[in-house]
């Protein structure tokens, strides 16, 4: 009776243990798949990361392109204005070299033209520039008419044409670099949208432009009287000296050493080449023309002679312009490059990554299982949240190592999930608009260095922004809503990292600055002010709003605890808006 029962015993034993064997092949599979879906994951993550990056340079290098495109556009139409003016000298008659030049450089500005617009709706960039066309259409509408007039005044003869229809072919030219500027402006705020750290290279690409485009304008204005021999007019003078004034305050900015980012060491003598050439030897030739045509026309050179003369001072502008795009292109040619080859190195090792977890697959199905059988024991502990021992010399050392490793990835799991709950808590914590601390969270800090002693060295900053209620009831509350985040933008941007920052209710925002004195965490609030203030807020349909604000400083030290640190602050900022807003008070 006894063995039958122990036969009984071991035969229900030999059965939990086949019933085990299944179900722990069965969880052996499962884990397998969670493993594939896990690295699947993280593969799939880290090959996004990087074809994102490829993309973004990709991007980035076709924007900077098609600037180029346009810049290129009114480099030519402006140096078209060179031999226009030498057809409507007097002195220039029908079939002049002259006149084949200005066919040339008609061709070339037509086919500049020709190929924005074919970029302008090319489908393949994932936003196509369609807005350009309008511009496009009224920069080829004022070319075709300042063409015309300038045919007409060329075919009449020299003796019978007037001084005052040659100025309106001119300005009828520069009419033509005045409708091109919205597509500057348009294809600088795609470059911003792109990436704001383009902003500055569109910049200072558009700064070029301009100075090569009032360095025509600058002899163009003169070279109405010159093609009639007449005296200057005060007009023509009045017009060449603001354009100087213009150029020179261009100069100021664009010509300093650094001023143009990535500009390569060897370009630096096209800066010393543009001071000589043209401020110098160009300005020369302008100041001759002026002292000359103030008291008469009789001018010691023809409109042809003088547009020989000074274009070719010109030319160091346009170099210097042509190697700094040049320069920006190639680098970011070069991060395409380096995100391209990124990619496939991130999709050759997760490719290798999947074999390497196939081959590991294989083999854990004959040498896991029976290890897996030995520690069914330790399992089943852990399954009921019981501590085990680890089992010493059973199933060999490797395999059993990496079951016992495989119970530390499933305890680092649940770390994973207490992190999780800690987000979690963390967003609970977070304003849903600006994704900035709330004020619970700023109340939960405050208490927390009140007890800890901490905050002495602490300055608090208050900020409301001036007339919110005004801006609700003007534009509506969408409207509040995007000048909110605009402003937690700026916020971010101006603080350092340590800097902790809230949105406090409303349009009222804190910044807790530790271990700052009183005039730092001041200075740090007037960066913020100014940073707001001249950062207009555009909106979908090009709107644009300024904001400001007003803002209230306090140290711990003039009055202790969260408490008295809020009040302290919050009175400074009355007294700000009392003093008129958009101040900082401290």
């Amino acid at each position: 009776m006894t063995k039958h029962s122990n036969d009984q015993r071991q035969a229900r034993e030999g059965g939990r243990d086949i019933r085990s064997a299944k179900m722990l092949r069965r969880k052996l599979q499962w884990l397998i798949a969670i493993v594939v879906a896990c690295t699947g994951v993280l593969a799939t993550e880290i090959i996004a990361a990087s074809y994102s990056d490829f993309v973004v340079a990709r991007r980035n290098l076709a924007e900077v392109m098609a600037f180029c495109r346009i810049l290129d556009a009114a480099t030519y139409l402006s140096a078209e204005r060179g031999p226009a003016n030498g057809v409507m000298g007097v002195g220039v008659a029908a079939g002049s070299p002259v006149e084949a030049r200005l066919v040339e450089f008609r061709a070339r500005s037509d086919a500049a033209l020709a190929e924005i617009i074919a970029g302008a709706t090319d489908g393949s960039r994932p936003e196509p520039g369609t807005a350009l066309l309008p511009i496009l259409a009224e920069v080829q509408r004022r070319l075709e008419v300042a063409r015309n007039e300038i045919d007409r005044i060329a075919a009449t003869p020299p003796e019978r044409r007037d001084l005052r229809d040659i100025q309106n072919a001119i300005e009828g030219m520069f009419a033509v670099i005045d409708a091109m500027r919205p597509a500057f402006d348009w294809n600088i705020q795609r470059l911003t949208n792109t990436d704001p750290d383009l902003a500055g290279i569109a910049i200072a690409a558009h700064m070029l432009a301009n100075l090569r485009e009032d360095g025509g304008r600058l002899a163009s204005q003169l070279m109405a009287p010159v093609a009639v021999g007449k005296p200057l007019e005060a007009k023509n003078i009045a017009d060449s000296e603001r354009t100087r004034g213009r150029l020179q305050e261009i100069w100021s900015v664009v010509g300093k050493p650094g001023a143009l980012p990535g500009l390569k060491p060897k370009n630096i003598a096209d800066i010393a080449a543009i001071e000589h050439e043209f401020f110098g030897e160009g300005f020369a030739i302008i100041d001759s023309i002026v002292s000359v045509g103030r008291n008469s026309g009789n001018y010691p050179v023809t409109a042809e002679q003088l547009t020989d003369r000074y274009v070719p001072k010109m030319k160091p502008l346009e170099i210097l312009r042509r190697d700094f795009m040049d320069a920006t292109v190639e680098r970011l040619a070069n991060s395409k490059t380096q995100a391209s080859v990124k990619l496939a190195i991130a999709t050759i090792a997760t490719f290798a990554l999947f074999i390497v977890l196939l081959v590991l697959m294989r083999r854990a199905r004959s040498l896991v299982f029976e290890p897996l059988l030995l520690a069914r024991h330790s399992i089943i502990e852990l399954a009921n949240d019981r501590p085990i021992t680890r089992l010493t010399g059973k199933g060999g050392e490797g395999e059993m190592g990496r079951l016992f490793d495989a119970i530390d990835v499933l305890r680092l799991r649940l770390d994973e999930r207490a992190l999780l709950m800690k987000h979690l808590e963390r967003q609970a914590e977070t304003d849903e608009l600006t994704g900035l601390l709330n004020r619970r969270a700023l109340e939960l800090i405050g208490g927390a260095e009140d007890a800890s002693g901490s905050d002495k060295n602490a300055c608090l900053i208050l900020m409301d922004i001036d007339h919110f209620k005004q801006i609700n009831d003007t534009y509506g509350h969408l409207v509040g809503d995007i000048v909110l985040k605009e402003t937690a933008r700026i916020i971010r941007y101006s603080v350092r990292s340590s800097d902790l920052v809230a949105r406090f209710g409303g349009e009222e925002f804190a910044v807790i600055t530790p271990g700052d004195d009183l005039e730092a965490a001041c200075a740090l609030a007037e960066r913020i002010r100014a940073n707001l203030a001249r950062a207009p807020i555009t909106f979908a349909d090009g709107q644009e709003l300024t904001v400001t604000a007003s803002f209230g400083v306090a140290g711990a030290n003039a009055n202790p605890g969260w408490k008295g640190l809020i009040e302290s602050a919050d009175t400074e900022l009355y007294r700000a808006k009392s003093e008129g807003r958009n101040r900082v008070c401290g």
